[in-house]
């Protein structure tokens, strides 16, 4: 019993190593390829765009690159990885039904989340329309992903939807979410009477309030839980 459980925790182990390493590498890929195309905009080049981006911003470039990072990312799984990607497919979804597959700690989804929250802040003093705009959609994914934590609580990517532990404790962080938002609306409301121009700003903290603090009532309830 205890070499199978010691052959199950390996396996876990490695399972998300190895889905982590590869997370980070194309996430690292992914954010100097887009550097690069704003900072060189070689799609405008090649299509004779540029006049369209100087008008209406650099969402094209972005736009195109996803699609061409996709498209190739698809065909490269598809013609050297078919095999290999079925079997880490197979792997994963028994992982993932068994709740072996674990969710981003607290700290690094504050990072994410921070981290984009910041960035539109830079982007919303610079003035930017179409870079604010593209920043906010990233803050806004984020946003969606601790959301999704706060309706589905649970360290796993599929927890149990009938554990009466993980209930209550949506119960209470959907209780302290509401609370949290209403009071963030009113602050809102406030400012707009009297600094009307930073609302734009304000909003995504409010918002970023209003997610956090639900995620860091699970922590502290989960802690209870285990004394």
């Amino acid at each position: 019993m205890s070499d199978e459980l010691h052959q199950l925790t390996e396996k876990r182990f490695t399972l998300r190593k190895r889905f982590t390493l590869l997370g980070w590498i194309w996430l690292t890929m992914l954010s100097a390829a887009n550097a690069l195309v704003l900072y060189y905009r070689p799609f405008a080049n090649l299509l004779g765009i540029e006049a369209f981006e100087v008008h209406h911003g650099v969402w094209p470039e972005v736009a195109i690159l996803c699609g061409a990072l996709i498209v190739l990312k698809a065909v490269y799984l598809r013609i050297f990885r078919r095999s290999e990607q079925l079997t880490e497919f197979a792997s994963f979804k028994e992982a993932l039904l068994q709740g072996r597959v674990l969710r981003m700690s607290l700290a690094t989804r504050c990072i994410f989340l921070l981290g984009a929250l910041a960035l539109v802040s830079v982007g919303w003093f610079a003035r930017e329309p179409i870079g604010t705009r593209i920043l906010a959609l990233l803050f806004l994914l984020f946003a969606a992903v601790e959301l999704n934590f706060i309706i589905h609580p649970g360290e796993t990517l599929h927890p149990d939807p009938h554990d009466e532990l993980l209930l209550f404790f949506r119960a209470r962080m959907l209780k302290v979410g509401y609370v949290t938002a209403i009071l963030a609306l009113t602050s809102l409301y406030v400012a707009s009477l009297f600094a009307s121009p930073y609302v734009g700003l304000l909003v995504p903290i409010a918002l970023t309030i209003s997610l956090l603090v639900p995620a860091f009532v699970y922590r502290r309830l989960d802690r209870q839980a285990d004394e």
